[in-house]
């Protein structure tokens, strides 16, 4: 199971990527782990503008990360994102196993929702 989420890392000078964001100032990393072994597998540095929903910076860490599971466990992948994951692209990235048909990806988008009544 693969774990992929973006970060702010708020940073007060003008360091290589930090720009004003949402949050303030600073990059807004996109980080996979590796959530059995809590292992943090990809940190993809870009810039604070970058937007939470880009589907090709997803596809990118997704297959930066899957490349550094052993090859006995790439065929059968869960990838989990939040809301930002929710992408045509990336989830037909993900449905087709990154092109490869011996590949079973699935995954899980969302937000978990708590009832308060």
């Amino acid at each position: 199971m693969l774990d992929l989420d973006a970060s702010h890392v708020p940073a007060h000078s003008d360091k290589e990527g930090a720009e004003p964001n949402f949050k303030g100032f600073g990059p807004h990393p996109l980080l996979l782990f590796c959530d059995n072994t809590e292992e943090l597998l990809v940190a993809q540095l870009r810039p604070g503008s970058a937007g939470s929903n880009t589907a090709a910076d997803h596809i990118e860490a997704g297959r930066q990360g899957i490349r550094q599971l052993p090859p006995r466990r790439r065929a059968k992948v869960l990838l989990r994102a939040d809301g930002a994951g929710a992408t045509k692209e990336f989830l037909e990235w993900i449905i087709t196993g990154g092109g490869n048909t011996r590949h079973r990806w699935e995954y899980s988008v969302g937000f978990p929702r708590e009832a308060e009544f």
